[in-house]
């Protein structure tokens, strides 16, 4: 049977106490406080105690074998990501507002290279924002499906359903999650986007 704890963390600086605090210790920040609930599992525990059980080696004794990435379709964007996306991998895109993240990620999920479908999911503007946005940029992909959901656990059912090869977050602030009891905020940082690469290669 799973067990819960109740933790309080800083919203400005992450910083973790067993109770409220009124000013956090860490940044000097008032009244920064909020809920969060840890659910430990007994599952969790024994996959602790099996993973114990595996013995450090030589690094000298692996064989180093090269990633496989994906084109994003941008020479410049693969320079940067050290030759494309890799099947996996989790990116964070920041930047000021308005500086052309949704534009740039929208762009990718046209030339992102490999077979596949593209979800994009978004947590602040509409399919109809989004279409807006998609015609400017003379967007025409049938492969990009569109979800307007900030609940991970749905987000999480649509990806294992539609095994997309691209899947993007638009922005992770704005998405909750039923196990932890924090609501969705917005950080006082600039908006970030995730975009994660499934595709099989």
């Amino acid at each position: 049977m799973a067990k819960s704890k109740t933790v309080f963390v800083c919203n400005e600086c992450g910083y973790e106490s067993s109770k409220w605090l009124g000013k956090c210790p860490a940044c000097g920040s008032w009244n920064s406080f909020f809920e969060q609930k840890i659910v430990e599992s007994k599952n969790s525990f024994l996959k602790l105690e099996k993973s114990s059980s595996n013995i450090p080696q030589k690094l000298n004794l692996y064989e180093a074998k090269e990633t496989i990435r994906t084109s994003t379709g941008f020479q410049e964007l693969d320079r940067v990501l050290g030759g494309g996306l890799v099947k996996g991998s989790l990116i964070l895109l920041g930047g000021e507002p308005g500086i052309g993240k949704s534009t740039l990620i929208l762009q990718l999920c046209d030339k992102v290279k490999g077979e596949g479908i593209v979800l994009y999911v978004s947590g602040e503007e509409s399919a109809e924002q989004i279409k807006l946005r998609a015609d400017r940029l003379g967007i025409n992909n049938e492969d990009i499906l569109f979800l307007g959901e900030t609940d991970i656990e749905v987000i999480n059912q649509n990806i294992i359903n539609l095994n997309p090869k691209l899947v993007i977050i638009d922005s992770i602030q704005t998405m909750y999650s039923e196990e932890i009891s924090a609501a969705a905020r917005k950080c006082k940082s600039s908006k970030r986007d995730y975009f994660s690469n499934y595709e099989s290669v």
